[in-house]
């Protein structure tokens, strides 16, 4: 019952998070979008695809390693501290003295030094890796909710400063930079730990062993994701590339809202579970209560895609719209996706997560070549048929670890999905057959309620049981502070 609290907590922290950071650094890509050109935006687009991969390597799951520690141990964490600042201090060496300048050479004269600039988020990420471990092991998310709400309004001012007194694409990568500097900074005050003067050979093996398979799963799962744009920015071009940031822009934005709090804070809850069968039933329960809000929030992301590009970012980017409808659909499925690899990494089971982000690179690959050559909108179906098809690799290495059978998971999901879908495709129909009568924010706001209506009905009416059961878990989750509102809406709607 203590971890379930924890978890509720800590989950509301960091979607709080999550949600603030996002609305800020979305407003200024909005702010950047109507002032650069589609080149621009898919120059710096292209440069940060390289900044994530080294973020990873840079961080190489060592927090990870500390959150499945079974205790807090100055020795192991010291030793994973000094491991981490080598690999900051190479990383940051090699992009700024190997990958920028073949950047600018092969790829765009432009991208050589704006990505020596950002070399710089290596060093500030890797000093704060071993600290962060120790907040999420002690649950202390809503320092991490408060350092990243502080960080992106100062970032985001600045960014904002810079963007309108015409410093261009440089205003997103000081943005940046400043971004990472205020949470590493953040983050050391608030830990208050300093590593000791030893290192063990001992902890740094047991480190590389574990961490090893669950950095190249990371790094392999990441360059998964980025390879469609990847592709894009070499095939296609800049420009192209910018289309498909800005069509992605807001649904990576509730990628990171919806699925990522879930993802935080399901790994340091696991972690604490000793039981295997309870680990496995556990995430599956996380699955069926996070299907049944993120299902009806990407699929109605889908629908108001044109009419929200449109309206945020300018006529210029209305191709974008359609787009942002197809990645929308993409990543639903990543609700799944998410849990069982947090599930996998608290059981210890690093190498399987690196098997299984190996077999999704090769599959991303495979249908990237092939959509890529035909334009950005085939590229975006291939992109989505990907995370649907990655869905039942995933549930095979959950039945395999954890012995939940996939028609299981997949029975538990179908009510949010079926009705996701449905709600989906009345708006579509809808919006093709009623002629708009009203200004865009009042469309975007007509069909947002309708759909809120339509799921609503769906779940009330077609599948009450589930709506009963969302209610039932969610109380167990809730801050005692918001139990008496959740109980007035089970009674509005007779679940009780």
């Amino acid at each position: 019952m203590v971890l379930k609290k924890h978890l509720g907590k800590s989950t509301l922290w960091m979607s709080f998070a999550a949600s603030s950071n996002s609305l800020v650094s979305f407003f200024i890509f909005v702010v950047l979008s109507r002032i650069l050109a589609p080149e621009d935006i898919g120059l710096v687009a292209f440069t940060l695809i390289f900044v994530e991969v080294g973020k990873i390597v840079v961080n190489s799951c060592f927090a990870q390693a500390i959150i499945r520690h079974p205790v807090w141990d100055e020795t192991f964490s010291s030793t994973c501290f000094y491991i981490n600042m080598v690999f900051a201090i190479l990383v940051t060496c090699a992009v700024f003295f190997i990958a920028a300048p073949l950047l600018a050479a092969y790829y765009n004269p432009q991208a050589g030094p704006i990505l020596q600039v950002l070399s710089a988020i290596f060093f500030i990420e890797g000093i704060k890796a071993a600290h962060e471990g120790k907040l999420k092991r002690d649950f202390v998310f809503h320092v991490i909710a408060i350092r990243t709400i502080i960080a992106g309004l100062v970032s985001g001012a600045a960014g904002i400063y810079l963007a309108l007194n015409d410093f261009g694409v440089w205003a997103l990568v000081w943005q940046q930079v400043i971004n990472h500097t205020i949470v590493s900074v953040f983050t050391l005050i608030s830990v208050r730990w300093l590593p000791k003067l030893v290192f063990s050979i001992s902890d740094a093996k047991q480190l590389i062993r574990f961490s090893t398979p669950l950095m190249i799963s990371q790094l392999v799962s990441n360059l998964s994701q980025k390879v469609f744009e990847l592709m894009i920015g070499v095939m296609i071009g800049p420009a192209a590339l910018g289309f498909y940031r800005v069509g992605g822009r807001a649904v990576f934005i509730l990628q990171e809202v919806v699925l990522k709090p879930f993802e935080h804070t399901v790994l340091s809850a696991l972690a604490r579970i000793n039981d295997h069968i309870q680990q496995g039933q556990g995430t599956a329960r996380v699955i069926r209560m996070s299907a049944y809000l993120t299902f009806p929030i990407f699929f109605g992301a889908a629908a108001i895609g044109p009419e929200f590009v449109i309206l945020a970012f300018g006529e210029k980017w209305a191709s974008s719209g359609h787009i942002m409808t197809i990645l929308a659909i993409a990543v639903a499925p990543l609700v799944i996706t998410y849990q069982v690899n947090a599930a996998l990494t608290a059981s210890g089971n690093s190498k399987l997560v690196m098997m299984q982000s190996g077999l999704n690179f090769i599959l991303n690959c495979i249908l990237a070549a092939l959509t890529v050559p035909f334009g950005l909108f085939i590229a975006a179906a291939g992109f989505a048929l990907r995370s649907y098809l990655t869905i039942f690799l995933n549930l095979y290495f959950f039945k395999k670890i954890y012995g939940v059978p996939m028609l299981s998971v997949l029975k538990i999901i179908t009510p949010s999905f079926v009705s996701a879908v449905l709600m989906f495709s009345v708006l579509m129909v809808a919006k093709h057959n009623i002629p708009s009568m009203v200004s865009p924010i009042v469309d975007l706001v007509l069909i947002c309620t309708a759909g809120i209506a339509i799921y609503g009905f769906l779940m009330l009416l077609v599948f009450r049981q589930e709506t009963r059961h969302f209610f039932s878990e969610g109380m167990g989750l809730l801050p005692q502070k918001l139990k008496p509102i959740a109980v007035i809406m089970q009674r509005l709607m007779r679940l009780v």
